[in-house]
């Protein structure tokens, strides 16, 4: 089985939206640069912390399992949470 840049953006959508309240409103923009990709993560303001986590356990996994996909394909993949939605 072959994982590509779609497959991990598709996986990290689902793995937000079992964790938030409202799920409808989750956004994931992905942004491709010169040997990686940017996930910006968009969620309600009420839906951020969960996003964090507690001291930022959430989106730490997270990034630990992008980097883990990443090394697979030879490419990086950096998730960021978007602070400017409401």
């Amino acid at each position: 089985m072959n994982i590509d840049h779609q497959d991990v953006s598709e996986w990290l959508l689902r793995a937000i939206r079992l964790i938030v309240d409202r799920p409808e409103e989750v956004i994931i923009e992905a942004i491709p640069s010169e040997g990686r990709t940017t996930f910006r993560i968009k969620a309600s303001v009420s839906d951020r912390g969960k996003v964090i986590g507690r001291q930022g356990r959430t989106s730490q996994s997270l990034r630990i399992l992008a980097n883990a996909m990443g090394k697979k394909l030879n490419w990086r993949f950096v998730i960021e949470i978007d602070e400017a939605v409401t």
